[in-house]
């Protein structure tokens, strides 16, 4: 199970936080990470009051989150000090998974669908398609066992010779639609570019947040808009 480092804003008294914090530590929970809360941890025996153990306490939360495979931002606003910690994420690559208020409240789980996308989840004769800057599905046999999963399953490839079919080149170089990981695959590595219902599907249940998932977003609703 990966460790989640849990954020949300801080909006009221100690007490109404500290039960915040928790929901929020029970949504993740329920959905089959490990939540680690560093204001449920910090909190515990160091005061906001004072500057240099407020200081204290944002050290140790960012080491904290460099420990941890995702960060969970919770609730429907992002306040200064989540913005740091989301932009820290970024730069090492920690995927942030965003979780609105009213998936605690309508009890909508996310990250239940663990399994990887396949052939069915691609446009039909797509693999003999150009590549560059679509979202390409990719072959799970490629992956290692324990790395195929739907997180590892999207990319969006952005250069090399085997973006263009029929290429004397093969390799693709892509970013993990979840991660933002950069990597080089060979064009065989994938099964075709994602249908965009699958790809809508996906971001609901991994409501992931950054440049690759918002150009994502951005390229399926010009193609939807070009189909009425």
């Amino acid at each position: 199970m990966k460790l989640a480092y849990i954020t949300s804003p801080l909006r009221g008294t100690i007490e109404e936080n500290t039960k915040a914090a928790d929901r929020y530590c029970e949504y993740a929970a329920g959905c089959g990470v490990v939540p680690l809360s560093s204001y449920r941890m910090f909190t515990a025996f160091l005061h906001d009051a004072l500057p240099a153990q407020q200081e204290q306490e944002l050290q140790m939360s960012l080491e904290l989150l460099r420990r941890c495979g995702e960060l969970w931002a919770c609730g429907d606003e992002i306040s200064q000090k989540m913005h740091g910690e989301i932009a820290l994420a970024e730069n090492l690559h920690i995927p942030t998974v965003y979780v609105l208020d009213r998936y605690i409240e309508e009890n909508l789980k996310i990250r239940q669908e663990h399994e990887p996308l396949g052939k069915d989840d691609c446009i039909p004769q797509s693999y003999k398609m150009d590549y560059e800057n679509r979202v390409l599905v990719l072959n799970p046999e490629s992956l290692a066992f324990k790395y195929r999963n739907a997180e590892n399953s999207l990319w969006i490839a952005y250069n090399g010779f085997g973006c263009t079919y029929g290429a004397r080149g093969q390799a693709v170089f892509a970013k993990s639609l979840f991660s933002g990981e950069q990597s080089r695959w060979e064009r065989a590595d994938f099964l075709g570019i994602a249908k965009q219902e699958s790809l809508k599907q996906w971001l609901e249940n991994t409501p992931v947040k950054n440049e690759q998932t918002q150009a994502a977003l951005y390229e399926t609703e010009r193609d939807e808009a070009m189909e009425l």
